[in-house]
This record gives structure tokens, C-alpha cells and sequence, in this order.
């Protein structure tokens, strides 16, 4: 299948939402890529129908909520099972996010949370039941994300001074 090109509104409302899609509604991004808000909504709309937007989400301090243990994990599953993998790793305890990567080996980045240790060994184990080879764990202290530039912030007329 070949991708449709994103034109300059459709990169500026990526760019928004991206930046902060709880606060800009459709009248604001209409705002400032310049067509209507039920443009916007209409675009938002087929950006998700073409899988372009896979969802929203939160970015949570999970040390904020008592989830005072909070783990990337590297890890190595076989490629031919990996991408039959994915559902059963999301329903593993604790487990919120998967990212693939396209190595042999440490093909995988998981998201661990918890309440306490044993929260964690429980969910060690259930990786290891399913075949995951845990290759390195690294406690995270914090997390932050950037929209990308090149999505349009030039596309999205906004006023940094207030």
C-alpha cells in the first residue's frame, strides 16, 4: 500500500497534536493552520482511519500514583514469533508499552510499572514463561517527549510569547 503525502495541514495538526493534544481543541488548531475546525476534525479523523494516529496517550510519572517501580527492559524474542507476541506481552501485569526493533537480537523494549518488587518479579516471570529472553533492565526516572518539528510547526501559526 502506498502512502498518501501528508500536505501542510495535515503536518500541522500532527505537529499540535503531538504537542498537546488534551488542550488543543479543533477551533485552535483550525486557528492556526489556517482552515476550519470541521476541516480539522475531518483531517484528525482520516489521520486516524489511515493509521497514521494510533491513539493518545498520557504520559504518566508513575512514581506520582504509588507505581514507585518504573522499568525499561531490553529484550530478545525470536523473530519469527515476535509479531504473534505482541497481544500476549500486552496482557502480561504491568507491561504499557511494546516497541519493536529491527534487530536479531534485543528486538524488543518493553515498559515495565509496579507497586513493589514482587509486582515485577511476577512479571519477569510471565515474560519468561512466554519465551522473552530479558537482556538488560534500567530503572526510569523520568520520561519527556517533543513533537517532531518537521510536522509542521512552521504550518502551525503559533504565538510563543504568551
Amino acid at each position: 500500500m502506498v502512502s498518501e503525502e501528508l500536505d501542510n495541514v495535515d503536518k500541522g495538526i500532527l505537529y499540535l497534536l503531538q504537542k498537546d493534544a488534551r488542550r488543543n481543541t479543533t477551533e485552535d488548531m483550525a486557528e492556526q493552520v489556517g482552515v476550519s475546525s470541521s476541516t480539522v476534525a475531518n483531517r484528525i479523523n482520516r489521520l486516524e482511519e489511515r493509521g497514521v494516529i494510533l491513539g493518545y496517550q498520557p504520559i504518566i510519572k508513575y512514581s506520582e500514583t504509588g507505581l514507585g517501580h518504573h522499568l525499561l527492559l531490553t529484550a530478545t524474542v525470536p523473530l519469527q514469533d515476535r509479531e504473534k507476541m505482541l497481544d500476549d506481552l500486552m496482557e502480561v501485569s504491568g507491561i504499557v508499552s511494546i516497541r519493536e526493533l529491527l534487530t536479531n537480537n534485543e528486538n524488543l523494549s518493553l515498559e515495565l510499572v509496579g507497586l513493589t518488587s514482587d509486582d515485577i518479579e511476577d512479571s519477569l516471570e510471565a515474560l519468561d514463561e512466554l519465551g522473552v529472553d530479558i537482556e538488560r533492565m534500567e530503572m526510569m526516572k523520568q520520561e519527556r517527549t517533543n513533537p517532531y518539528n518537521h510536522f509542521g510547526q512552521e504550518f502551525a501559526n503559533e504565538d510563543d510569547t504568551g
